[in-house]
Order: C-alpha cells, then structure tokens, then sequence
C-alpha cells in the first residue's frame, strides 16, 4: 500500500532533507523496514527489535498507533504516517563542549567524521585556529548515547575534550 509519511527535521537529513517521503507496506513495521531500505539508518532510528524506540510517536491519519495495534496496525492506500519525537524526556540532547585540537589534527576532518558516524548534530559556536594551533566551541545534539561515542571518538583521536557549562556568548 502506497503512503505517505511525514518527517521529523532531525531524521530529514537522512531522506536528503525531504519533509514527505512515499513507502509501501501493510504495517507500520513493513513501513519502518521499506523506508530503511530507501533512506539507511532512518529505520533503527524509529525502531529497535521489531518495536518502536520508546522515545518516538507514529500516528497513522492522526491517530496514535499505541491506541491502535502498535506496530501491527495495518495501512492501506492513501493512508498518512507522522513519526513524531517525543519532547519531554526522549533521547535527543544538548551537550556543548570546547575542543583543542593537537596541531597534526587541524586540517583533518574529525568533527565532520564524528557528526557523521555517530549521527550527531554539531553547531560551531566558537572557533579559533592558526597553522599551530586549534581551539573550538561547539553545541552537539544528539542521542545520549551517541554523544558519549562521538566524544570517546575525539578523545581517542588526541582531541582534548572539555564540557561546558552554562550559555556561550556569542
């Protein structure tokens, strides 16, 4: 069955920045599963063992599957698919971090690896770097567990990694 599921903006840039994407399948599952295999990586951040994380909300034409048949409710023609994080509580998160760079690092990519590898938003708030030496500011958003593999990653990198309290000015 031909449907239409909206996207929330953190997984947009896994459908190449798409809002609407098109699947087919019976079930919300049979979705999930369709739209990994169109969009890598989109399904595992909606389900985990054949359920829907415990952080993500699925609404099929408005109505929340978990008043439903959860991830056995059936889809037919037409039919229209939100997936929706949840606000309070759920997965993603801030943490602003300063880093120094080892000069042998300043040209490398390591923040785009990170953000990349670990599916991690980075933000620049700050930054300061010569031929010698690299200093910067950044705003990592993401799930709990993917910033601390994404700052272990850093670490082990030589990067020293240091948290930051409280606002940066700009």
């Amino acid at each position: 069955m031909a449907v239409k599921v909206r996207i929330p903006v953190p997984l947009q840039r896994l459908t190449q920045g798409k809002e609407e994407v098109e699947g087919n399948a019976k079930t919300i599952m049979e979705l999930i599963e369709d739209l990994d295999k169109k969009f890598p990586g989109l399904g595992e951040r909606i389900s985990e063992g054949g359920r829907i994380r415990r952080f993500v909300n699925v609404y099929v034409n408005e109505e929340d599957i978990r008043f439903l048949k959860g991830e056995e409710t059936e889809l037919k023609d037409g039919d229209e698919v939100s997936i929706i994080p949840a606000i309070a509580g759920g997965g993603i998160m801030k943490r602003r971090v300063k880093l120094i760079f080892p000069q042998h690092l300043i040209k490398e990519p390591v923040v785009f690896t990170m953000a990349k590898k670990y599916d991690i938003m980075p933000n620049i708030r700050r930054a300061k770097v010569t031929e010698t030496t690299g200093e910067m500011v950044l705003e990592l958003e993401g799930e709990e567990k993917n910033l601390e593999e994404g700052i272990g990653f850093l670490r082990e990198r030589g990067i020293v990694v240091e948290l930051v309290e409280g606002d940066i000015l700009e």
